[in-house]
């Protein structure tokens, strides 16, 4: 589990990240008492932090430096009177407490990377980040060559830099996901099942946490979401939005429903949390793994949470029965 990545999948992203080495070179002028050459500067820690500040700080369809999920800011800087640079990252992470029914948490935003951001304004919200200060010595960043063109870094200085922070950065930041995500012991996976379950519960609220109802053919074969909102003319010919069958499939799953389901799994889990004398010794019980289960399709999931068939013996333990 990476927590930094240079992304090399879309056709051109160097070249983009040239273009804003240019645009970004004021970052790179070498400062009172520093070494320099042709107005860029030679320092590694400063060199880093620019390059860095390049590849993240502008909005860019295809970011040079691509993160995970859970990353909400990382910048890189030089604090007073220091040689080496300090890393700031900063993780979306689940409330310590138990937050009460009607608050929102982090919520995963579209797009394939599922981004972790806040829910709407105008909803009460509970968010917790952990700050983690990496610092980063010198003699771990490479040192920028002279530049070719007065006042424009190189563009291969600037990459190893990047590559230089990307692997810093991951060795210190990639074990807190893999707990956060679920990749540790068997007891991080009660914290990943209940990120999963708030994420859906979220999600249902801001689709505004309605029954939606199916209308059958015979009275207008219709998906409503409300008095004003619906889906017409469901499954009357090739092409349209969604057949009977699956129209139903929705309604039967829609956000009140969702959050239904969720408040009681949640409730679940905070009794086994607090009551069950399995998962207070730190394993998760039975009944919790098999909750998990149905959640085994989902970014996180780790095959050793799966109980064994009926029958069969857990590690280290006898055949259970059900």
């Amino acid at each position: 589990m990476q927590a930094f990545w240079i992304d090399a999948t879309h056709e051109g992203t160097q070249e983009r990240y040239g273009e804003e080495l240019r645009r970004w070179r004021h970052a790179f002028a070498d400062a009172e008492g520093e070494q320099g050459a042709g107005g860029v500067t030679l320092d590694p820690a400063h060199f880093a932090a620019a390059a860095w500040e390049a590849a993240t700080r502008p909005a860019a369809e295809f970011p040079y430096v691509r993160r995970h999920s859970r990353v909400l800011d990382a910048a890189c800087r030089r604090p007073e009177e220091a040689k080496g640079l300090l890393a700031v990252v900063e993780l979306a992470v689940p409330a310590p407490v138990r937050v009460p029914a009607g608050w929102a948490g982090w919520q995963h935003e579209g797009g394939d990377d599922r981004t972790y951001a806040p829910p709407p304004y105008e909803r009460q919200t509970a968010l917790t980040t952990l700050e983690l200060r990496v610092p980063v010595p010198p003699d771990r960043l490479p040192t920028p060559t002279h530049a070719r063109a007065a006042g424009l870094p190189n563009l291969d200085d600037a990459q190893a830099s990047l590559e230089a922070l990307v692997a810093e950065l991951n060795t210190i930041v990639a074990p807190f996901l893999r707990e956060l995500e679920g990749g540790g012991d068997a007891g991080a996976m009660p914290e990943w099942l209940r990120t999963q379950i708030e994420a859906d519960k979220a999600t249902a609220e801001s689709a505004g946490g309605r029954a939606w109802r199916y209308v059958p053919a015979h009275e207008g074969n219709r998906l409503e979401f409300d008095e004003e909102r619906g889906v017409e003319a469901i499954g009357f010919r090739e092409g349209d939005l969604l057949q009977p069958v699956e129209a139903i499939h929705v309604a039967l799953h829609d956000p009140a429903d969702v959050i239904a389901r969720c408040e009681a799994a949640l409730a679940l889990l905070a009794f086994h949390g607090r009551d069950c004398e399995e998962c207070w010794s730190g394993v998760p019980c039975r009944s919790v793994r098999l909750l998990a289960t149905g959640y085994r399709c989902r970014p996180g999931w780790r095959d050793e949470w799966a109980l064994p068939p009926v029958g069969e013996a857990e590690p280290g333990g006898e055949p259970k029965r059900g």
